[in-house]
């Protein structure tokens, strides 16, 4: 994220596991909100608590599950479906 010509990353976006490498999955939820989020509303996604995800928040699962993640994020492109 960029905030006054300062780019800010996210603690959750890298793995531990990987010498703190970017999250081998994150691509995937970024590619899902292309053109949907500016980065503001992704940083709010990521932190906010998600049903979808069982009342957890993204970003504490991106590591751990990141196939559910990246549902989580689909489901919230899709929106409300009524039928």
């Amino acid at each position: 994220m960029r905030h006054h010509g300062v780019d800010y990353f996210p603690g959750y976006a890298f793995d531990a596991s990987t010498d703190y490498r970017p999250a081998k999955d994150l691509a995937r939820v970024l590619e899902v909100f292309r053109g949907k989020k500016d980065d503001w509303g992704l940083a709010y996604w990521f932190a906010s608590v998600n049903s979808f995800l069982g009342g957890k928040r993204p970003q504490d699962l991106l590591i751990s599950n990141p196939d559910r993640v990246v549902a989580a994020a689909e489901d919230e492109v899709a929106g409300v479906l009524h039928g």
